[in-house]
């Protein structure tokens, strides 16, 4: 084979591996700042474990062509190749196709492009041959797409990721009787006003829910301010709705808020702990996805984030090069050969590594509440989102896919339990407001389409998207229920959180 033709082959051979895998690494391209901003430990191992896939890939995809070449098959299963490769290609990349592709559509569009191709070489056999060419032409440029890619992650792994955790000397040294008013604000996130109150399942017991509205005021008629975490949670702390956000490579996070026209960065000190720590509170947070020790660390005096979640290509940061290198090209040959299985697999994976990262969170929590020495506490929680890492039925965690949102609303009623029973233990319960919430509604437009949903699932939200965030708020010295019926943005909750730190009146 002359070299040219060798060439020609291990560009065609690299870019199709690039683009197969695409769906793997395509979130770490152009700097991943999503992805940057969710991970707590370094991306090194993950980009090198990519990169391996692409040439690891490539090589198999180049070994097979260049023996094919050499057998008298070469033309049919050339033709044959050409016919499947770029439906293929649609189905793996569906997700980031902006319109919906039906099944029936593809295998009606595969069989329409294989007749054209076979009228082409038996009537017009001149322009079949163009056709193929242009076809190699495209191959050949997509190398250009492969390295481009390498480059970008091989960019990526330069970066260093902020602190995920922050030690006051308060928080883990023995100290005396705290004597200060206390507020403990948590977010419980996907927590459904109206899975929890308005339609829950009769079958669904949630006592501590229950108990802590007969001393608190629930709100009926929540107002959104978003549909994502990434953008509520920042716009809940600064107090002003953000309608974009940037992460740069140096870890601040850069936002938009709605109505303005410029980026700006936010600290800790333009938000509600920034105003706490000025008023002299001790500030402590637990969280998940947001990188809170990363970005507002300068006002949050005791910190701990965590995200062992699932990587796309079914890696995880705290997984070994060679694992990560050998589970994305295992799951392009299930997608082939069982694509239901594949797709169940991924899930339960995705299950025990969210397991992993709610573990950890309430272990953390938990001995937060314990110390019971800081004044402003922030929790955040990653239940009841999916997946769901709780069954009912056993009465435990799950490993496996087969678990209900439900399930998950049961498992936040329980932690809330937990961490109610230690805050009503302390001295301190009596000067202690509680606030309660939900960032945003269950989106079950975002997750119905998922493996990990369930026929339970698709009973519970036979009413359709609610988009209503839970919020429930526990004044200091309440015992009896209130209820408040008024159309009520979530992002009262900072004006309510800044008369707290600030010891003025509460206004609804």
């Amino acid at each position: 084979m002359r070299k040219l033709e060798i060439f020609k082959k291990l560009s065609q051979s690299i870019g199709l591996s690039s683009l197969i895998l695409v769906m793997n690494y395509g979130d770490l391209l152009g700097g991943g700042s999503d992805v940057r901003m969710h991970v707590p430990f370094p991306l090194v191992g993950i980009c090198l474990a990519q990169i391996a896939d692409v040439f690891l890939l490539a090589a198999l995809i180049f070994i097979f062509l260049v023996w094919l070449k050499r057998t008298r098959y070469y033309p049919i299963v050339r033709l044959v190749l050409a016919i499947i490769i770029p439906p293929y290609l649609i189905v793996r990349l569906r997700s980031e196709i902006p319109f919906n592709v039906a099944n029936g559509f593809l295998i009606l569009a595969m069989i329409a492009w294989g007749v054209v191709l076979v009228l082409l070489l038996r009537k017009f056999p001149g322009l079949y041959r163009r056709v193929m060419r242009l076809g190699n032409a495209a191959g050949v440029f997509l190398a250009v797409f492969a390295l481009s890619s390498i480059a970008q992650l091989i960019f990526v792994m330069r970066w260093h990721p902020g602190p995920h955790e922050i030690d006051a000397a308060w928080a883990h040294t023995p100290q005396p009787q705290r004597d200060h008013p206390k507020v403990v604000w948590i977010i419980f996130d996907e927590l459904s006003f109206d899975q929890l109150f308005a339609h829950r399942a009769k079958d669904l017991p949630l006592p501590n829910f229950d108990a802590l509205r007969n001393q608190s005021t629930l709100f009926t008629d929540t107002q959104p301010i978003g549909y994502k975490t990434v953008k509520i949670i920042p716009s809940l702390l600064i107090g002003h709705t953000i309608d974009d956000y940037r992460f740069s490579f140096r870890n601040r996070l850069w936002v938009h808020n709605l109505g303005e026209h410029d980026f700006h960065p936010i600290t800790g000190a333009d938000t509600i702990f920034g105003d706490a720590k000025q008023q002299g509170w001790r500030t402590s947070a637990v969280g998940w996805y947001n990188p809170y020790c990363t970005i507002y660390g300068d006002s949050i005096d005791d910190c701990y984030w965590m995200n062992r979640d699932r990587i796309d290509g079914n890696m995880s940061q705290q997984s070994s090069f060679w694992r990560n290198t050998y589970e994305p090209l295992k799951q392009v040959v299930r997608e082939i050969k069982a694509p239901s299985r594949a797709d169940r697999d991924t899930c339960t994976y995705d299950v025990r590594q969210r397991l992993k990262t709610t573990l950890d969170l309430e272990q953390h929590t938990m001995d937060t509440l314990k110390t019971d020495q800081g004044d402003f506490v922030f929790l955040h929680m990653s239940i009841p989102h999916s997946p769901n890492i709780w069954s009912r039925i056993a009465g435990d965690y799950t490993q496996f896919c087969d678990s209900s949102y439900l399930d998950n609303l049961a498992l936040a009623d329980i932690y809330l339990g937990k961490m109610m029973a230690e805050l009503q233990a302390s001295p301190r319960w009596n000067n202690t407001t509680v606030i309660v919430e939900g960032d945003h509604g269950w989106r079950i437009d975002l997750w119905e389409p998922m493996p990990a949903w369930t026929d339970e699932d698709d009973a519970a939200s036979r009413n359709g998207f609610d988009p209503r965030p839970a919020v429930l708020i526990h004044l200091a010295g309440q015992t009896k229920p209130e209820t408040n019926n008024y159309p009520w943005s979530i992002l009262n909750i900072h004006e309510v959180l800044e008369e707290l730190v600030h010891g003025q009146p509460i206004h609804y």
